[in-house]
């Protein structure tokens, strides 16, 4: 199986995502196209006009899933009072992934309703199965010449038709429509006939759409389950939360003892140096719990991704954040003075010698975010 291409995107807060394509995006968008693309004439469901010249039913494919089972267009005598039909799990599924740069495990939950949703449209015996819509048309007819004209005369006994109301009395009996029966659009049985509605939900037929509606949401939950996403390169918007993450407390412990972070005779550490040091570094997301800790810091947003954090790097992060990292860092250790060269103690803005009420508060603050 080919390797997937490599996509860069934003999260929608500035950072950066490295993850391969979700194939499933494409796919929607070129399953809304092709829908978008064929005609009511196409599907042969044009409807009557209105009194000011106007189709009753919309002009394309995707205009009537948009339009299933709504109030607006239900069939007379239906039972379905308008609340359930295809226009609402399209409604969902924009809400769910349109206009998204990275899905959360939010949006991952909706698409696993939309899933159960489109199931009840699979079954057989379902009345919202679009092979089971329920037509009627004359057991049989005749043509005859009146006046030289040709009229159909039809039985009055009637049989049912599931699927798409276009057969052989229904061209006969308007010939100025031009339609043509479609023998896979309509059977005499259930769960037999693939009308264009079927075919959009679940894909093949003769209208050209390879795959649909439900393949799509099936496949778009397994890819956000299956591919994570390889880099998050992060701007730090809270550095508490991210001095809890192992790899970058660990790498700030060792670091800021460090003699070229600092001159010879001092303990004023360059914060600009060791800035640009921790940008250079890649870290492993080791937890769930990291994982949320890293959303945490880079968006200051508690949500979650759909997609698992495989490594991040620090993007931006400026001096004064940085000088809170350290300060976060220290907070979790034994002690708040640290000998660093020479025999000087760090000296950083909020640290002091001998240790201060600072160092609580710090200690507070972090305390705070792990019973998050």
């Amino acid at each position: 199986m080919p390797s997937k291409k490599k996509a860069r995107t934003s999260d929608g807060f500035g950072n950066t995502v490295d993850s391969p394509t979700l194939d499933f995006i494409a796919d929607y968008i070129a399953w809304e196209t092709k829908c978008k693309g064929i005609s009511d004439k196409d599907i042969q469901s044009e409807g009557r006009k209105t009194k000011q010249g106007k189709r009753a039913v919309p002009n394309t494919l995707f205009g009537q899933l948009e339009q299933h089972v709504t109030s607006a267009y239900r069939r007379p005598n239906s039972r379905n009072k308008g609340d359930k039909g295809i226009f609402e799990v399209l409604k969902d599924i924009a809400k769910a992934i349109k206009g998204k740069k990275v899905l959360t495990k939010d949006n991952l939950e909706d698409l696993e309703k939309i899933q159960d949703k489109l199931a009840i449209f699979e079954q057989a015996g379902s009345k919202l199965n679009p092979r089971n819509i329920l037509f009627h048309t004359p057991v049989s007819f005749d043509e005859v010449k009146r006046g030289g004209k040709k009229v159909v005369i039809a039985s009055d006994d009637e049989e049912p038709i599931y699927g798409h109301y276009v057969d052989k009395y229904f061209v006969a009996k308007y010939p100025e429509k031009n339609y043509e029966v479609k023998p896979n659009w309509s059977n005499k049985a259930k769960n037999k006939a693939n009308p264009p509605l079927a075919q959009a939900l679940f894909g093949g037929g003769d209208l050209g759409i390879e795959k649909g509606l439900i393949d799509i949401v099936d496949g778009a939950i397994e890819e956000l389950k299956k591919e994570g996403i390889d880099l998050y390169t992060i701007g730090v918007r809270r550095a508490s939360a991210l001095a809890l993450m192992g790899g970058v407390r660990k790498w700030v412990t060792n670091n800021i003892k460090n003699p070229r972070f600092y001159p010879e005779n001092s303990g004023k550490i360059n914060l600009g140096a060791i800035a640009n040091a921790l940008r250079a570094e890649t870290f492993t997301v080791a937890s769930e719990k990291e994982q949320k800790l890293l959303i945490y810091a880079a968006t200051n947003k508690k949500i979650e991704f759909a997609q698992d954090i495989k490594e991040y790097r620090i993007g931006q992060i400026s001096n004064q954040v940085m000088g809170t990292l350290i300060k976060e860092v220290i907070a979790r250790g034994r002690q708040e003075n640290i000998k660093v060269r020479n025999g000087y103690y760090l000296r950083l803005r909020g640290l002091s010698d001998p240790p201060s009420d600072t160092w609580k508060d710090i200690k507070k603050s972090w305390q705070d975010i792990l019973r998050w």
